[in-house]
């Protein structure tokens, strides 16, 4: 055997320090890896409801409940052809209500109006509003989409909210129920 060479002749007790110290090195690893969806995105607001009234016979594809999600998106890079996959709402028990189609998603940029509360602010499009179609694009900086989706079904109570565009997953409380 060659003089560098060393034999270990360690115990259960020695096995367990090395195990340990490993697994704690790959989890020193993993959390230094940042979470990009969630550093770089928030929830501003969300909000659901249904239209009103609904006729007693409904064609087969009528669609009687919605909801509306701003989030905001930060990114140090420009990133092109994004798309919103999924807004899902969830009520006290985890049982979820999904979206059915996405109506319009756009970038968010309404003017503040006085007398507006927050609610209005986010729901409504003002006069002397800049906000547009969105084309799946984020530039540099802060970027606020406005969604809007149809949902499968009418939600129970809900309370908080998921949103997917591109790599984000954005969640948030969402218990505002639109009158109708």
């Amino acid at each position: 055997m060659p003089k560098s060479a060393k034999v270990s002749r360690a115990g259960p007790a020695s096995n367990a320090l090395a195990a340990l110290a490993l697994a704690s090195l790959a989890v020193a690893a993993t959390a230094a890896q940042p979470i990009t969806s969630r550093a770089e995105a928030r929830s501003l607001f969300c909000a659901h409801g249904s239209i009103g009234i609904i006729p007693t016979s409904r064609p087969p594809d009528f669609e009687s409940e919605f909801a509306v999600a701003i989030v905001e998106i930060d990114t140090s890079k420009a990133k092109e052809n994004l798309a919103v996959t999924a807004l899902t709402l969830f009520d006290r028990a985890g049982k979820a209500t999904t979206m059915k189609r996405l109506v319009k998603v756009e970038t968010f940029g309404e003017p503040r109006r006085s007398g507006d509360g927050y609610v209005a602010y986010y729901l409504n499009t003002a006069d002397g509003s800049r906000s547009k179609p969105w084309d799946g694009r984020l530039t540099v900086g802060k970027t606020r989409l406005r969604v809007r989706v149809a949902l499968n079904g009418v939600p129970g109570a809900v309370v908080r909210y998921t949103l997917n565009a591109g790599p984000y997953e954005i969640s948030g409380p969402c218990a505002i129920e639109w009158p109708t």
